[in-house]
């Protein structure tokens, strides 16, 4: 039976540096994708994600949460590429066709949902990064995550629910 992430994360923070290379494996198209996102340029994208591997792997013993790794790489990537000082580009929308560029009009709206995806609760936050930051499919995320692959759609319809709520108070008040 393949390990979970979260299996693999605490494993990696005893430093076993094989289970870290399969959690590299299975998160490098994600945080590439988000570097993607952030930054603009896939090559730009690709140094970020090697850097985020490089940190995550020095500062794996004191993951406090093996099983929120994914959502854990991201914040680094993010952090990152921030104290960097790299220009970051603003994410697209869920939902935005791929390629779209922003309008000036878009601004708001793009930080308020990335705003209320960071207030969802990790179980949340964790699949509608994956999902919509990470490219996978349900099944590539109940795999990773060692869930059923139902749990990861009620987990995104949940999601989804609190978001319209947040974002409908954001716009509608």
């Amino acid at each position: 039976m393949e390990k979970t992430d979260a299996q693999l994360a605490r494993e990696a923070g005893q430093g076993d540096s094989d289970a870290f290379g399969v959690l590299v494996e299975r998160h490098c198209a994600a945080l590439i994708g988000y570097g993607v996102v952030l930054l603009g340029a896939r090559e730009d994208a690709e140094d970020l994600a090697q850097e985020t591997f490089l940190r995550a792997w020095q500062e794996a013993p004191s993951l406090r949460n093996p099983a929120a790794i994914g959502a854990w790489l991201h914040r680094i990537a993010h952090n990152l590429a921030v104290s960097r000082g790299r220009r970051l580009r603003p994410a697209p929308l869920i939902g935005d066709p791929p390629g779209r560029e922003p309008s000036g009009g878009d601004e708001e709206r793009r930080a308020a949902v990335l705003a209320a995806i960071g207030k969802l609760s990790e179980p949340h936050r964790e699949v509608v990064e994956r999902k919509h930051f990470g490219g996978y499919t349900q099944e590539q995320i109940a795999g990773q995550l060692g869930v059923p692959a139902g749990t990861v759609r009620s987990r995104l319809a949940r999601a989804y629910g609190e978001l319209r709520a947040m974002l409908a108070k954001e716009f509608l008040t």
